[in-house]
């Protein structure tokens, strides 16, 4: 089962009907399918949606023959404290993250965008272990773009001030104790509160 999040809301995939009240869409509906998309995109509409009958190697057909496809990674990153790096992106608590590169392997990717994002050494990171998947719709050149993120644990061994990537509207970085995670809910997005909750 896969959520895919649009704003405040989201589409559900699954094999089978999900057991909540949400709209239900068969995906071999292909005309009723188009149509309840259009009705999903539309900013005004706060319902969210399962796509049902539909298996995990349709997955990707779907994302491709609906959105342009973009795949990013990020980190979730502790120190020896046990703290949290969370960042600050155009207003929004957010985790150091980017778009794939052509050619480039996704760990390599995480471990990246860490380091421009945040100002720390690549030698710095270790202990790098996959932990999961978010996905979500945005407008893009006038279409709709679906990001698949692939998220990695990982840890920073050293000790210095870190710098936010200010060309990347990224305007601080800051270490959290997991147990006040909760308090920076407010202003993240939806797709990252389910993953800070699965965390």
């Amino acid at each position: 089962m896969i959520k895919i999040f649009y704003k405040n809301k989201f589409i559900l995939l699954s094999e089978k009907p999900s057991d909540n009240s949400i709209t239900k869409i068969n995906f071999s509906d292909k005309e009723i399918l188009k149509k309840e998309l259009n009705i999903f995109l539309d900013t005004n509409n706060s319902e969210s949606i399962n796509i049902f009958n539909i298996c995990e190697d349709q997955h990707l057909d779907f994302y491709t023959g609906h959105f342009k496809f973009i795949q990013a990674a990020g980190g979730i990153v502790t120190n020896a404290n046990d703290e949290l790096l969370l960042i600050k992106r155009l207003g929004f608590t957010d985790l150091p993250k980017g778009k794939v590169e052509k050619n480039e392997i996704i760990i390599d990717c995480a471990a990246r965008e860490v380091s421009e994002e945040c100002g720390i050494e690549l030698k710095d990171l270790s202990n790098f272990d996959f932990f999961d998947f978010t996905f979500h719709i945005y407008p893009y050149k006038n279409q709709y773009a679906l990001k698949e993120t692939s998220w990695f644990k990982m840890t920073f061994t050293k000790d210095y001030d870190l710098k936010p990537q200010t060309e990347e509207d990224i305007s601080e970085v800051f270490w959290v104790n997991k147990i006040n995670l909760k308090d920076y809910f407010e202003n993240m997005y939806p797709e990252l509160i389910e993953l800070m909750e699965k965390y």
